[in-house]
C-alpha cells in the first residue's frame, strides 16, 4: 500500500476454496491424460492392483504413485476394496481399451486440442480476434469445409469424435428417438456413431453414412468391426456442394452444428428440408446451450476458440427449424449433456 492510514484488516466474506478448485482443477483432466498414456485401468485389470506392483511395472516413485492413485480415486476413476485397487465402473466404461465408449482418443489429444500450457494466451488470443484450430499449419474448419482433409487427419479426427460422441448416440438410439425411421442419413457421419446403432437396434431398416472420401475409409472399418456391411451403406460426398444420396426418409446431423456459425447451420438445415421426403424427420444430436451450467458453457467458449463456432440452445435450434419450414420440433435427452431435437417435414395434405 502506497499510504499511510491504518487500514483494519478485516477477514473475507466468503471462502477460497472456489479459488482453490480451479487452480487444482488444471489436474484434473491432466491426471486423466496421463492416466491414458500409462493405461492405469487396463495394468489394474490385468492384476497390478496396488500402488507398489504399479509402481515397479512402470518403474515409477512408490510415493508418486500413491498420490496419483489418490487423485484418481477423487475423480471416480479407481476404489480401494481390501487394500486392493479396482476401476470403477466409470473407468471401466471410458478408460478401459476394450470399452466400446473408450475415451483414449480424446485423452491422448493427438492434436493437442486439449492441452493446458499457455491457455491463458489462447483465451486472450481468441478475445482478441477469432481463433482457428489448426492442423499442420491449416485452420480444420477450411479443411472441412473445403473438402481438403488429408487422410491421416481424417483418421485422427473421427476417431477422437467416435470417443466423444458414440456413448451418447447407442443412447439416443435406445431411447427410440429415430423409431419412426426406415432409412437413416447420418450426414458427416465420421464413423457411424449413429447409423451403427441405429442398424443395430433395427435390423431390418438401413443406414447411409455420408461424409468426405478420406473420412469414409476410416468409416469403413467401423463398419466392418460392427458387421454392419449390410444394412450400412458408405457414400462419399460433401454435404456444403455435393448432391445428397436419396432414399432417406430420416437425417442425422450428429455433433455437426457446434463446429459451425449459424448462417452455415442454417445452410444446412434448409438443405436438409429440401432434400426430406414429405413427413420426413431431421434430427439433431449435440450438447446443447445451457447458460446455467458450466460444462456446457465451457465447451461453448472452448468451440469458440477452436472454430469460432459456439453451441446452440433448443430455442436457437427450433428458430432454424421453423424458419426452414419444420414442425412438430422436440428436444429429448440422449446421454448427460447431450441432447436430440428433432422436426418433421410437413405432410402434404
Amino acid at each position: 500500500m502506497s499510504n499511510n492510514k491504518t487500514h483494519k484488516i478485516t477477514p473475507p466474506t466468503v471462502a477460497d476454496s472456489p479459488m482453490w478448485d480451479r487452480l487444482m482443477g488444471n489436474y484434473n483432466f491432466a491426471c486423466l491424460m496421463v492416466s491414458a498414456q500409462l493405461d492405469i485401468t487396463g495394468l489394474i485389470e490385468q492384476g497390478y492392483d496396488t500402488c507398489k506392483s504399479l509402481s515397479q511395472k512402470l518403474q515409477l516413485s512408490d510415493k508418486g504413485m500413491r498420490f496419483f492413485l489418490l487423485v484418481l480415486s477423487h475423480l471416480g476413476h479407481i476404489c480401494y476394496d481390501n487394500h486392493r485397487l479396482k476401476n470403477t465402473e466409470l473407468s471401466q466404461s471410458y478408460l478401459s481399451k476394450d470399452s466400446l465408449y473408450y475415451w483414449g482418443e480424446v485423452l491422448l489429444d493427438p492434436f493437442h486440442i486439449y492441452n493446458v500450457n499457455h491457455l491463458d494466451k489462447k483465451i486472450l488470443t481468441s478475445l482478441e480476434r477469432e481463433y482457428e484450430l489448426e492442423c499442420k499449419g491449416r485452420s480444420v474448419t477450411d479443411m472441412w469445409q473445403n473438402n481438403d482433409m488429408d487422410s491421416e487427419s481424417a483418421a485422427a479426427f473421427t476417431h477422437l469424435m467416435h470417443s466423444q460422441g458414440f456413448a451418447s448416440a447407442v443412447t439416443a438410439v435406445s431411447n427410440g428417438i429415430f423409431a419412426e425411421v426406415q432409412c437413416l442419413m447420418d450426414a458427416g457421419g465420421g464413423s457411424g456413431a449413429i447409423a451403427l446403432p441405429f442398424c443395430d437396434s433395427y435390423p431390418k431398416r438401413k443406414a447411409v453414412l455420408f461424409d468426405l472420401t478420406p473420412v469414409c475409409a476410416v468409416a469403413s472399418e467401423y463398419v466392418q468391426n460392427f458387421g454392419k456391411k449390410e444394412q450400412v451403406r458408405i457414400v462419399p460426398g460433401d454435404f456444403f456442394t455435393g448432391s445428397w444420396p436419396e432414399g432417406c426418409d430420416g437425417i442425422c446431423l450428429s455433433n455437426i452444428l457446434h463446429d459451425w456459425r449459424p448462417e452455415t447451420c442454417q445452410f444446412l438445415i434448409d438443405k436438409a428440408f429440401a432434400f426430406l421426403p414429405n413427413g420426413g424427420h431431421l434430427f439433431i444430436h449435440d450438447m446443447l446451450l445451457d447458460e446455467t451450467r458450466l460444462t456446457p458453457s465451457l465447451f461453448c467458449f472452448h468451440l469458440f476458440m477452436n472454430h469460432g463456432s459456439q453451441l446452440y440452445s433448443t430455442d436457437e435450434l427450433n428458430e432454424m427449424l421453423e424458419k426452414a419450414g419444420f414442425e412438430d420440433t422436440q428436444c429429448r435427452r440422449a446421454l448427460g449433456y447431450f441432447f436430440v431435437v428433432s422436426a418433421r417435414k410437413p405432410q402434404v395434405s
